[in-house]
């Protein structure tokens, strides 16, 4: 004989007889009492009524279940595009702020550059016109002091004093009016 498959359990089994359509006692009665309990209280079999009935039944209500799934999902879809257009208007609005600042500040930034970049030149030239007039100073002191010593040379040869302001003068910058001690 061949090889057949339990209905109920599905094993591989020889069978003993042909008309033998389970493995083991057990998985016969097991059906027995599934068909028992499918049957109408007259003792009609309604088992296929019944099973016509649940599988309309489980396709409505699968057909109901997916259309609501579906439902679902445009709904979430919509909220979440919603959400991220809300979400990513107000990250552009808050981008383009920042980038506002940031230029002002850049801008901000350019002109104090230019100021201190001005002031350093002005620092520059007032350190160049420092040192200009420091040196005009020591040139005037020299001059001053080669016409200090040509007075006194022309007073000296001359034989005649010097006038009091004139050696109030001498005497203030620490000049000594007598001839050859200067």
């Amino acid at each position: 004989m061949t090889m057949r498959i339990c209905p109920e359990c599905t094993t591989a089994f020889t069978p003993s007889s042909t008309r033998q359509l389970f493995c083991r006692p057990a998985c016969a009665h097991r059906q027995r009492q599934r068909n028992y309990r499918h049957t109408t209280p007259a003792g009609l079999p309604e088992a296929k009524t019944r099973n016509d009935q649940s599988i309309a039944d489980n396709r409505e209500a699968m057909a109901a279940l997916t259309a609501l799934y579906e439902a679902t999902i445009r709904n979430l879809r919509s909220t979440h595009q919603r959400k991220l257009a809300r979400i990513t208007r107000s990250f552009e609005r808050q981008l383009a702020a920042a980038h506002g600042q940031l230029n002002e500040r850049a801008q901000a930034a350019s002109r104090e550059q230019l100021k201190a970049d001005d002031l350093q030149r002005s620092m520059r030239h007032l350190q160049h016109e420092n040192k200009l007039r420091e040196l005009s100073e020591r040139q005037s002191i020299r001059d001053m002091q080669h016409l200090a010593a040509m007075v006194l040379t022309l007073h000296s040869n001359a034989n005649m004093r010097l006038d009091p302001s004139t050696a109030a003068i001498f005497a203030r910058r620490g000049w000594n009016t007598e001839l050859g001690t200067s």
